[in-house]
């Protein structure tokens, strides 16, 4: 097939076309950086939208997905995550295409986990509400749109765990929420789902997500073990107003992704230690050397 991926710019993005390239199909990439590689698109979603070539499936990756980011800056957020996806949408189911928007756990509140694919959306941060909105308005294009909807995917050296490692390792003691949760999924996690629904998906609502939650204070004390310290070195603390926004839980049921592509949620710890394995290896190994030249 030709694959047409918006936002290859991203980790999902730039991960799921080398996976379909590999696979044989024709993949045609979008980046927002001006003098990218040639064979890519440039197509920034805050600005205006070029022509795009045919294809017969087309990935809507890009986003902008910091809360803080889609609070202060509202006008913005609606033009990426919603207005752009929209006309992108319309364009491309008009040539025939299908369309798979990414979405994300963040458009229910988390009050509970493992929330179905039919619950309804109430999104209780900024970034949540757009991309409701998105799902809805893309959905309404007809049959040829789907929405796969994602927990935190998480990457190595980048975002709060990867610095809490190296904070843990520099002798400090990290302060973790202990009332907030993530679900996370790796980058080829994420990669699987898109390409079960590239191969044999209908349009609709689908969910991957993680087998369960863990508190961020109990992922925090995870890789604290993992590198050789206690517990105690990390402080668990409750949301304040700022982290209102924050999910207690993350969690999503998976029920029709599995039945599409088997695909089976993962444990939240076996991922930790899978993504930042290397990381704390490197902690490992320094401390080996230090206590070598001691």
């Amino acid at each position: 097939m030709r694959c047409l991926i918006i936002g290859a710019d991203g980790s999902i993005g730039s991960a799921l076309a080398e996976q379909l390239g590999h696979c044989g199909h024709d993949v045609v990439t979008t980046t927002r950086r001006a003098g990218a590689a040639r064979s890519s698109i440039f197509l920034d979603l805050a600005g205006p939208l070029p022509d795009l070539p045919e294809a017969d499936v087309a990935v809507i990756c890009a986003a902008m997905a910091r809360l803080e980011e889609c609070r202060h800056h509202p006008e913005l957020g609606r033009q990426v995550n919603v207005t752009a996806p929209l006309e992108v949408g319309r364009a491309l189911t008009r040539a025939g295409a299908r369309v798979i928007l990414l979405s994300t756990a963040a458009v229910f509140d988390g009050n509970r986990a493992h929330v179905g694919e039919n619950e309804e959306p109430v999104p209780r941060s900024a970034y949540g509400r757009l991309k409701a909105e998105a799902e809805a308005r893309l959905l309404d294009l007809g049959p040829q749109v789907s929405v796969l909807r994602l927990t935190k995917v998480v990457k190595p050296n980048a975002g709060i765990l990867s610095q809490w490692i190296a904070e843990l390792a520099g002798g400090k003691t990290v302060r973790a929420l202990g009332d907030r949760r993530l679900s996370p999924l790796s980058i080829a996690h994420a990669v699987d789902a898109v390409t079960a629904l590239i191969g044999n998906g209908e349009g609709g609502i689908y969910h991957a997500s993680g087998a369960a939650d863990v508190s961020y204070a109990d992922a925090a004390c995870f890789l604290a073990r993992r590198i050789g310290l206690a517990c105690d070195r990390v402080e668990a603390v409750r949301a304040d107003g700022s982290e209102a926004e924050l999910m207690p839980f993350t969690s999503l049921a998976t029920g029709r992704l599995s039945r599409l592509g088997g695909f089976v949620p993962p444990e939240p710890l076996d991922v930790l230690g899978d993504v930042y394995g290397n990381e704390i290896d490197a902690v490992m190994q320094a401390r080996e050397s230090r206590a070598a030249a001691v």
